[in-house]
């Protein structure tokens, strides 16, 4: 008999989104149509997922209520290896020109954008198209004056002439996933829309990540700010809110047609993905599909290997991993190390929201083989590096990612255990023992340095868990002063433990 099918959710941009954007979308296109003189550019700004793209073809469908306004869509990420970027974009502006209806205006358009593609030095195959080649030192004055006038001249010339047979109609361009093409070809477009396009009668829509957008011009103008650079070229700015979302409905209004069989999800699902969505994903449309195939997937499997797990844990689960990859890796690590408190990473953060999040899916505190048996099911969602630049904030003015401060903090760690005579375990990467402290050791992990200490037991507990960052002086300093590690270790890990005598000793 065959197994039941899986209703997993495409992440495709909705033709009509809910929630909220067509209100985005009706006030936008108001701007594009209103907009005085037709000649500026809009950027829509949003996280990945957030919904750019459905965006984008809601504003698509309402210009397409006005005869006077001609909407060309560009993929920019479609034409990444292009030599210039701007050649394609031309060329969909030139086969959408038709849709003026107006034969004599599509005529005029296409001649004034075909002008423009030659005076731009360009690769057609077996055919090279190069207006410098026109100045070689033999040429004629006269020849110096007729290839200047057709290839840099008459090509913004004839641009500028399309003003006056356009009218009142305009045309709006596009462009979609700009943020996924290399920093060259975004700031290349970018300078063509400024300096080749900047014409009356041309509008355009860029829909991207603005800190991809500034890193971008950081890359190719190291000395310049990426923010006035934006600002300069940006005429009306809008970010996407975060999704207007109701719960009982909102699945329903995120995956429209989605039916899934009865009996595959629990009862009270839609209670779950809510919790998940708000408080653990900010809402993020294509995250929350993300969420979703990969609950039902862990669900089925989980099924089939029969193991009886709450399906709100496995849910909290993979919204963690989704959201906060190293903390997850954290709470993993923790578990698999037998920790009496894995959690306490979790709930004794500086990140609210993780508060809040682990306060809503981890209390009460799960028993550890239900963790342990669920976190084996959720580790084949994600690595860490999926996640990167989810979060809102993710790089600091310097363009340095949280995850690239981590990794260099970890090393400066590293590199101050290894000064005082740590040695790396060899059966735990990232732990590291000193022969004069033969009760402590110290974990390295994805997010936090974890200070630990043997109980009488002989089962290691967490004393102290300081920040990478944030905290990686403080973690050094303790690194270097034996006496005050111990302590420090010692004080946390009795209000759960009781520890050996040995313990309490200063070794160093």
């Amino acid at each position: 008999m065959a197994a039941e099918l899986l209703p997993i959710v495409a992440d495709t941009p909705s033709e009509q989104p809910t929630m909220g954007f067509q209100a985005y979308a009706e006030a936008i296109a108001a701007a594009i149509r209103g907009g005085s003189p037709p000649q500026f550019t809009v950027g829509i700004y949003g996280s990945w997922g957030s919904g750019k793209s459905s965006l984008l073809n809601a504003i698509r469908a309402e210009l397409a209520k006005d005869a006077g306004v001609l909407t060309v869509p560009f993929d920019a990420w479609r034409y990444e290896r292009a030599e210039h970027i701007v050649v394609p974009m031309l060329n969909a502006i030139y086969s959408a020109s038709p849709g003026l209806n107006d034969p004599k205006l599509t005529e005029k358009v296409r001649s004034a954008l075909a002008s423009v593609v030659r005076s731009v030095t360009i690769s057609l195959g077996p055919v090279k198209v190069d207006p410098g080649a026109a100045f070689a030192p033999a040429a004629p004055d006269a020849g110096y004056a007729a290839a200047l006038d057709s290839a840099y001249v008459r090509p913004y010339q004839d641009l500028r002439a399309i003003a006056g047979a356009l009218g009142k109609r305009r045309i709006v361009v596009l462009v979609d996933d700009l943020d996924r093409c290399s920093p060259a070809k975004v700031v290349s477009l970018l300078e063509a829309i400024n300096l080749v396009l900047d014409v009356p009668g041309f509008v355009f829509v860029l829909a991207l990540d603005y800190d991809v957008l500034v890193r971008a011009v950081a890359a190719k103008y190291p000395y310049a700010s990426g923010h006035v650079f934006i600002e300069k070229m940006v005429q009306v700015p809008f970010r996407v809110p975060r999704l207007d979302i109701q719960a009982g409905v909102f699945l329903n209004e995120l995956v429209p047609g989605w039916s899934p069989p009865k009996g595959s999800l629990p009862d009270d699902f839609g209670a779950i993905a809510y919790d998940v969505a708000t408080l653990g994903l900010a809402v993020n449309p294509r995250q929350v599909k993300r969420f979703i195939n990969s609950f039902l997937l862990l669900l089925r499997i989980a099924g089939v290997r029969a193991i009886s797990a709450n399906p709100r844990l496995i849910a909290g689960l993979v919204g963690l991993q989704l959201r906060w990859p190293a903390e997850y890796q954290d709470l993993t690590d923790a578990v698999y190390a037998e920790d009496d408190d894995p959690l306490s990473a979790l709930q004794s953060t500086d990140q609210p929201d993780l508060v809040r999040y682990a306060k809503a899916f981890f209390d009460p505190v799960p028993r550890v083989e239900e963790l342990r048996a669920v976190l084996h099911l959720t580790e084949s969602v994600a690595q860490p590096e999926s996640a990167s630049g989810f979060q809102t904030g993710e790089y600091d003015v310097s363009h340095v990612s949280a995850q690239d401060l981590r990794d260099m903090a970890a090393r400066e760690i590293r590199a101050s255990l290894l000064e005082r005579g740590f040695t790396e375990s060899a059966r735990a990467a990232g732990v590291y023992l000193h022969e004069n402290l033969p009760y402590h050791r110290v974990r390295i992990g994805k997010t936090v340095v974890r200070f630990e200490v043997k109980d009488v037991n002989g089962r290691w507990s967490l004393g102290l868990s300081l920040w990478l960052t944030k905290a990686m002086p403080e973690a050094v300093n303790l690194i270097g002063n034996f006496a005050d590690l111990r302590r420090r270790t010692n004080k946390g890990a009795r209000r759960i433990r009781e520890l050996p005598p040995e313990a309490e000793r200063d070794f160093g």
